[in-house]
Formats: C-alpha cells, structure tokens, sequence
C-alpha cells in the first residue's frame, strides 16, 4: 500500500502481515514490512510499538535514538531496534531503507545477543542483509504466496547476520591493520569531522571495542591521536605560511579558535602566536 505521511516519497510501499497464532507460538513473524525513499523531513518518534524493528540502509544517511544515545545510520549499517521502549530514527538527507517489524518468542534473547556491542552493527556482508531482508519485503510486494514458516527462516537468517557481526573477532594481525588504516585516514582527513562514531564505523567495530584496540596498538585514544595530528599539522602551518591563527585553527580540523589555542597551550606550553614568532 502507498503512504502519505511526512517525508515519505511516493515510490515507496508499506505492507501489513495478520499472523497465525501458530506463527505466534512457534515462529519469528513479520507485523509489517516497508521499502521506504525519505527525504529528509522524515522521522519517526514512538514511546512504544510492540515489537522488534530491523532498519537495513540502502543509500543515504539518517541517525535513531534509544536508551540516550544517537547513533549514525549510513548506507550498509543495520539499526536493531527494541520498540518496546521509547526510540526515535529520521532521515538526515535522501535515505532509502527497507525494513521489517517482528516479534516471536525467542524475539529479546536475539536482540540482547546481537546488540550487546550497540543497536546499530555493520554487516561485513552487507550485500547478504540487503537480499534477504529485500526477499521479504519482495513477498509481500510480488503479492506471491507468503508461508509464514519461510517468513521465519528469513528472519532468523537476518538475526543469525546480526549475531555474527555482534561476535565477530578480530586478531592481532587484523587489529594492527585495521589500526594502521585508520591513522593513515586521520592524517588525511584531519581538517575533517573525526568522530568515533565514524572511525568505529569505518573498522566495522563497536565504538567501545575500535576504542579499547585503538589505545592498545598506539599507546593513545582516539580523540588524544586526532588532536595530536591536528596541533603537528598546526604546527607546520604556522612555520610555513602566513595565515590568521583562526585560519590556521579551522585548517587543522579544530572548530573554533578559542578551542585551538587552548590545546595549542597545553600541549606546547606557547601560544600560536608565540610558536609563530620563535620560529627559525
């Protein structure tokens, strides 16, 4: 069925599934399943709809909310929601998105094992996500004969997915890489919006477990190695050419002046204007 509420664009589709109690008793079971393109009016803020919610993101970005943190949703990323509880997703620029309300019996032991890193996770195989969680929109959508037991392998292949991202276990081999990449990117974008959100997102990790790897292999936080490529390159702006300190602050990623001299100072003990100055 067509939707007409805000920020829903009109090639998008919306179908609702009416479950046997056997499906109820037995089996993980859709409630209703979307394919969506939002701009980025677009926004959902529930205090409770009684199920689970899987969020796949096809093209575009968009952010959710639970339980007090907000949280990047981008192309590939899957969003786990327990709709139980309060929560809120909207669309930060053009964002198409299928996704799937579900329930069953094994329903919350699924979610609490694959969100145990944060309800957002990002599939190595995203490719595999997006085709199966496609597949059970497309059986609505084909308006083909929908079996409520292939419903449920279909979910429990999206859940399984899930799980193995959740556990999935990095080595130390692979933790050096993935840390030598990631400092090779801060030293290349480091003018650039550095989150850990973002960096975390980029390792395929947790923010909590990107940043516990990240302190082992460099001795530094993320944050602390940011701001330290960020006051070197500082540095050689000040020595090689002429701009304003506030040019030279927004040039090294810092977002302000003030900010920059502050850090500026304490970790050198002068002020830009003063390394300037003493310079050879």
């Amino acid at each position: 069925m067509k939707i007409h509420d805000r920020g829903i664009l009109p090639d998008s589709n919306l179908y609702f599934h009416t479950h046997s109690s056997q499906a109820k008793n037995m089996y993980f079971y859709p409630l209703c399943t979307g394919h969506y393109f939002c701009d980025e009016t677009y926004v959902v803020d529930r205090q409770s709809y009684d199920s689970f919610l899987l969020i796949y993101v096809c093209r575009g970005t968009g952010f959710v909310e639970q339980n007090g943190r907000r949280l990047p949703l981008d192309k590939g990323a899957v969003a786990f929601v327990d709709c139980y509880r309060p929560h809120l997703y909207y669309a930060k620029s053009g964002w198409e998105i299928y996704w799937v309300h579900f329930d069953g019996v094994l329903a919350r032991p699924y979610f609490e094992a694959a969100t145990r890193n944060g309800i957002v996770l990002n599939p190595q195989n995203s490719y595999n996500m997006e085709h199966i969680i496609g597949k059970i929109y497309d059986r609505y959508h084909g308006e083909k004969k929908v079996s409520e037991a292939v419903m449920s392998k279909y979910i429990t292949d999206l859940l399984t997915e899930l799980i193995l991202c959740a556990n999935q276990v990095v080595t130390p081999e692979g933790q050096s890489n993935i840390i030598d990449e990631t400092l090779s990117y801060i030293s290349e974008n480091a003018d650039k919006s550095l989150t850990l959100e973002h960096l975390a997102k980029r390792a395929s990790l947790s923010p909590f477990y990107f940043t516990r790897v990240f302190k082992k292999e460099t001795g530094f936080t993320p944050h602390e190695y940011i701001i330290h490529v960020r006051l070197e390159l500082a540095k050689f702006l000040l020595k090689t050419t002429n701009a304003r300190i506030k040019e030279v602050a927004f040039r090294s990623g810092f977002n302000n002046e003030s900010n920059f001299c502050t850090c500026f100072k304490k970790a050198t003990g002068t002020t830009p204007l003063e390394f300037r100055e003493s310079r050879e």
